[in-house]
């Protein structure tokens, strides 16, 4: 079984070199091999199939793990089919017999105080701008932790500042920047210390900083402002915003890169008049939401989400020499 673990582990390697995939699939693969114990691949049936989604239902696992490992198991014993070129062996894993059938439960968004009680105790620059992104532009914590320096696309106004994003799949699209949005996130360029590496935010010793740590700093804002909410949280914030203002459904789809978008739509086209003035409509009406009394430690903004004007819009020259600079830095 190990054996057999291990070139499918290669195979994936090799079919997706820039994914996590060949690291989640093994690991799945490992909680089956110790289910099994020394049994070889093809000793394994329908019945030994049973038995494991049995196990994992008796530990309480959510629906969607265990069909993923089915998944996994499934993918395995295809790959080992192909690779013995045998029509006689047949797939252990039957989907309409082993798949577990899920609830339907919608997202869960964050109330709009709950979201600014959240940022009225954040003052690090780097962390505002990772979460005002979020919530503003829609991006899971691992497509903020992969943005790179030279992710950003600067515009004249009044054009929309935005983001090319690395999403699920290796699928890339483009992430529009409302004034606020841009306005933290210049203010982190500009706090940003120099490093040998190219990615937008760094941790305490310089290196690309991880979800975990992400996620850790969340959990201690959370604790400072008496709220409960996740980083995906404020993502499906950021989508119950834009259907509530009555974005269509096609555009907002496009701005979340979610995976129902056309198999053959593989980038998205920046340049998308419909979808960036459906955003930038959106995002207009809801300046109210924005004006607020709370007020941070410090010298800092007056608001968590301050209205931009024409004299808080950063240079976008100026910006870009900066992220030119700290890329000079890395290649140096």
């Amino acid at each position: 079984m190990q054996n057999a673990i291990a070139r499918f582990t290669h195979y994936l390697e090799r079919r997706f070199p820039e994914r996590s995939t060949s690291k989640h699939y093994s690991s799945d693969l490992k909680i089956f091999a110790r289910f099994v114990g020394d049994k070889q691949p093809r000793e394994i049936k329908v019945k030994t199939i049973n038995a494991f989604v049995e196990d994992q239902s008796r530990q309480q696992l959510k629906p969607n793990t265990i069909n993923r490992r089915l998944a996994t198991l499934s993918s395995f014993f295809q790959f080992l089919i192909l690779e013995e070129d045998d029509d006689n062996w047949q797939n252990p894993v039957r989907w309409k017999r082993h798949h577990i059938q899920r609830g339907r439960h919608l997202p869960r968004d964050v109330r709009d105080d709950a979201v600014i009680a959240f940022f009225s105790v954040i003052s690090d620059p780097r962390d505002r701008a990772i979460f005002m992104l979020m919530v503003q532009a829609g991006l899971r914590v691992g497509e903020v932790v992969a943005l790179d320096l030279n992710s950003v696309e600067c515009a004249q106004p009044p054009d929309l500042n935005r983001l090319r994003v690395r999403g699920k799949g290796d699928r890339e699209r483009i992430a529009w920047l409302t004034e606020q949005t841009w306005v933290q996130l210049d203010a982190w360029v500009q706090a940003r210390p120099e490093g040998k590496v190219p990615a937008m935010f760094l941790n305490q010793h310089g290196r690309r900083l991880s979800a975990a740590g992400v996620q850790y700093r969340l959990k201690q804002y959370c604790r400072q402002a008496g709220v409960s909410l996740s980083c995906h949280q404020l993502r499906h914030t950021f989508a119950r915003r834009l259907t509530e203002k009555g974005m269509p459904i096609d555009s907002l789809a496009k701005l979340l890169g979610h995976s129902d978008l056309n198999t053959t739509q593989l980038y998205i086209d920046g340049a998308n008049p419909a979808v960036r003035e459906d955003f930038l409509q959106a995002m207009q009406s809801l300046d109210s939401l924005f004006q607020t009394d709370v007020c941070l430690p410090g010298d800092l903004l007056q608001a968590p989400f301050p209205p931009a004007t024409r004299d808080d819009r950063p240079n976008p020259e100026m910006v870009i020499a900066k992220l030119q600079h700290h890329r000079d830095a890395v290649r140096t």
